[in-house]
This record gives C-alpha cells, sequence and structure tokens, in this order.
C-alpha cells in the first residue's frame, strides 16, 4: 500500500461500513475502507449456485425490513444508484404439515382471515393488537428509532406522561414469548410470531422485548426484496461512496 494519510480506516465493507464511509465522505473526510474479502457487502450476498446455472441466490441477508424508509437510504438516494426494492402482497408465508399456510400479507384484513383459519380468536387479537399499537408504532417508536436514544430515566418519564406512552411501557416489561403465549392461542401461529421476531435477534425470553410482536403486527411497512438480490444494496452504496 502506498505511504499515504488518511483520516479515517475502515475495516471490513460490510453495509454499516458502507454507510459510514459514505457519510464521512460527504463530510469531507478521506477515508479508506480495507476488505479482506472479493466484495463488498459483508451479508448482503448474491451468489449464482451451482456454478453456470444462472440461478442467484441470497446467502445471508434474504430480504430487508422497510429498508426503504431508512434516513440512511433516502439521504445518500440509493434509488438514484441502482437499489430497487419490491414489497410482494403475500409478503410472508410458513407453511404448515397439513398443506395449509400462515400467510402474512401487506393488507391487514387478509392476514386476518388467514389467521382465523386456524383461530378466530387469534384473527381478533391480531386486528386489535394492530390497531392498539398502530399510534405507538408511528408517533413513538419510528421517531426513537431516528434519533439518538435518551437516557433510559429520561425515556420513561416522557412515555408516562401519556396513555400510549404508558401501554408501551406496560406491553414491554413481558418478553416475547409471555406476551404471544398470553395474547394467541394457537401454537403454529405463536410459532409464526416468534420466529419472525426471532430474525432481529431478540432472545425471545428476555424480559423488556415484549412490544416487538405488537409492533410488528402494526407496522405498516413490510418484508422488501432488493431486485436482482441483496448484493444489489451494496452495489448502490458501493457507487455512492
Amino acid at each position: 500500500m502506498p505511504d499515504v494519510e488518511y483520516d479515517g480506516i475502515i475495516l471490513g465493507a460490510g453495509h454499516n461500513s458502507l454507510v459510514l464511509q459514505a457519510y464521512l465522505s460527504r463530510a469531507g473526510f478521506d477515508v479508506i475502507c480495507i476488505e479482506s474479502g472479493p466484495t463488498v457487502g459483508g451479508g448482503l450476498r448474491t451468489e449464482q449456485w451451482p456454478l453456470g446455472s444462472g440461478f442467484l441466490h441470497n446467502t445471508h441477508s434474504f430480504y430487508h425490513r422497510a429498508i426503504t424508509n431508512m434516513p440512511w437510504y433516502q439521504e445518500l438516494g440509493l434509488d438514484s444508484h441502482g437499489a430497487q426494492y419490491l414489497e410482494p402482497e403475500l409478503n410472508v408465508a410458513m407453511l404448515l404439515g397439513d398443506d395449509t399456510a400462515i400467510e402474512w400479507w401487506t393488507d391487514l384484513e387478509r392476514t386476518a382471515q388467514s389467521f382465523a383459519r386456524l383461530s378466530e380468536t387469534d384473527a381478533q387479537r391480531l386486528r386489535v393488537w394492530a390497531q392498539d399499537f398502530r399510534e405507538i408504532v408511528d408517533d413513538i417508536l419510528i421517531p426513537e428509532a431516528q434519533r439518538p436514544p435518551r437516557e433510559p430515566q429520561e425515556r420513561q418519564r416522557v412515555l408516562a406522561a401519556t396513555a400510549a406512552g404508558r401501554r408501551l411501557l406496560e406491553v414491554a416489561t413481558m418478553s416475547p414469548r409471555q406476551f404471544v403465549e398470553q395474547e394467541f392461542t394457537h401454537p403454529a401461529i405463536q410459532a409464526g410470531l416468534l420466529f419472525f421476531n426471532g430474525l432481529r435477534e431478540v432472545d425471545l425470553r428476555a424480559p423488556g422485548f415484549g412490544h416487538h410482536i405488537p409492533a410488528l403486527l402494526a407496522s405498516p411497512t413490510k418484508a422488501q426484496m432488493c431486485r436482482g438480490g441483496s448484493a444489489g444494496l451494496a452495489q448502490a452504496l458501493l457507487s455512492v461512496v
């Protein structure tokens, strides 16, 4: 490597590194990113297998939830750098052993109808929690995710000042497993909700995360897939850098 000085060195060219490098470069810093692999993107991998077959597979990160709503996605203008996302109407499905499936649609009522084929009670609970938590998602959780975190005691004080905030604090005391077992009855629906929440790498037994399930149900944003494979996002970030 030539004897060059940089303002910063980033080790690894995963998507977080590329986002960081893009912002640092935009701010006027001279930054180099060092990657040992042959491509950028880290888990944003799209590979041909078998070789020569023409079939492309996302071998790690295969969907991205609400990615196009992320501030960094919009601020970096990734659409104009080649990233294109699809949000299928039939968003997620869990196949069951009796040739049926639990279906999560972008349309809440179609999802409730899928739940109702297994449990009308669970379908009603889905509708209730999706409605109950919509304000919490829109007015509390999304804004919190887009700004620096408050100190825990300050956050507690702010949330306790509103009915929606107190509801969030109440539900959050449970673990995801406790919430699901308390609010839903059918084992397959319980398993499906916990599986999709587990993809967030949260301990499903840990208190403090019970609100993740109703927030997932109430969220207007669903799973999205990058056209051409997840590597398309990595290439768009590389283009920005």
